[in-house]
């Protein structure tokens, strides 16, 4: 068994009064790299109509990526928050630009469901803009889920010590996604104001981190006794 404890948000919002959620399942990653490739040409030389610009075409699949992931809803989420423009001169149309991709889902199913889109949708923007487009996943995880039975002792103690929850997942990978594959495992998050994490803006009043310790110490004990 093992149960993990974690002050941070999980989008549990400080004037929601949520005090704990209960987490249903660690989230599944993929990062992709996103390569895409034009031809470099003078800024004033080369009409519009004339451009196979990479950075365009690489900024137009960006947008639509948002929006596909955007249309997902939550808990799906997307991140492209690395980039690399070459030549990288002022006066020169990018001819090679390339960009991460952090895709995160709790269902596996969705997770490869949303990835397969959105390499769908990079290659239809490349071939509407004369470029060439080409990705590589650098690493894939399986989302792991949190044992019933532990999240209902998680529950049971939370009620029992007047604690408000909400059950949910995590964005963020943890070690109870490693351990949930070897033994049972479950998960607590404590409330952080406006749902900041892994920030270092994050900030969990004491009321709040008390009240988890007491749900922690209530639930070993109905586990114990």
């Amino acid at each position: 068994m093992f149960i993990e404890v974690h002050i941070e948000q999980g989008r549990i919002l400080f004037d929601e009064r949520i005090n704990l959620g209960i987490v249903q399942a660690i989230t599944g990653l993929q990062h992709q790299w996103v390569t895409v490739k034009g031809r470099a040409d003078h800024a004033g030389t080369t009409t519009m109509d004339q451009r196979r610009d990479a950075l365009q075409g690489a900024a137009q699949m960006a947008t639509e990526i948002t929006r596909l992931v955007e249309r997902e809803g939550r808990p799906a989420v997307v991140t492209l928050g690395k980039w690399e423009v070459k030549p990288g001169a002022v006066n020169v149309i990018p001819d090679e630009v390339s960009f991460s991709i952090d895709l995160r889902h709790p269902e596996e199913e969705t997770k490869q469901r949303l990835a397969a889109a959105i390499r769908a949708r990079c290659e239809t923007i490349a071939q509407e803009r004369g470029l060439a487009v080409s990705s590589e996943i650098t690493s894939d995880s399986l989302p792991s889920g949190m044992d019933p039975a532990l999240q209902s002792v998680l529950i049971r103690a939370a009620e029992t010590c007047g604690a408000s929850w909400r059950a949910m997942p995590s964005g963020a990978g943890h070690d109870s996604q490693e351990m949930a594959r070897h033994l049972p495992t479950a998960m607590l998050f404590v409330s952080s104001v406006e749902g900041r994490s892994h920030s270092a803006a994050e900030y969990t009043i004491p009321e709040d981190a008390a009240r988890s310790a007491t749900v922690l110490a209530t639930a070993l004990y109905q586990l114990a006794y």
